[in-house]
């Protein structure tokens, strides 16, 4: 038996923020997104290699590049969003990977071959805890931290092509889930 246990949006400012960055994913996105070249299209807020020593930092990084490439663009000061604007949010669990390339496939390329949504829809990475019961009784905690990441409506299809079809389960519609996270969500009026 195993049973995720995730921070959801205990505080105002944790709320703030995530409201902000969905805002300016949903922006970004919106403006960038392409059907016709799905493998790229949303790819250009990559991390750099040196990021890959801490999930949290990575996300942090494509989330401030974001943010400076709108303010760059003139698109600052957006409007807080108050749905997800006709998108989806989905999970994606890096360290349940097989990395086995059929959810790129069955996407057109909308995931890469590790199963990694595209950068430029990363939002959020959830510190989760899973517990497990082995047979005999004994019990175990593992970190199961995931990304959370904006599926353009456009998207939709491509990406739940991909879930459809990832046998690790390692990328989820996030609504599928029940934890803190989500039930914050769920208050906030995002997920229903």
């Amino acid at each position: 038996m195993t049973r995720d246990t995730a921070t959801g949006l205990n505080n105002i400012h944790d709320r703030r923020e995530f409201v902000r960055r969905l805002t300016e994913t949903i922006a970004w996105c919106r403006a960038v997104g392409s059907l016709s070249e799905p493998r790229a299209s949303l790819r250009m807020c990559k991390p750099t290699q040196e990021d890959l020593t801490s999930q949290s930092t990575q996300v942090f990084k494509v989330c401030l590049e974001r943010s400076r490439r709108l303010s760059v663009s003139g698109r600052r000061n957006l409007s807080p969003v108050a749905d997800l604007c006709g998108g989806r949010l989905l999970a994606y669990f890096p360290d349940d990977n097989l990395c086995c390339g059929t959810a790129e496939a069955e996407s057109q390329g909308f995931f890469d071959v590790d199963n990694i949504p595209p950068y430029d829809t990363w939002v959020w990475m959830v510190q989760n805890v899973r517990t497990f019961a082995y047979a005999d009784g004994v019990h175990g905690e593992m970190d199961a931290n995931y990304l959370v990441a904006w599926v353009p409506s456009d998207f939709i299809q491509l990406a739940g092509a991909g879930l459809a079809v990832n046998p690790e389960a390692c990328i989820l519609w996030l609504d599928t889930l029940d934890d803190g996270f989500v039930r914050s969500l769920r208050l906030m009026g995002f997920l229903a």
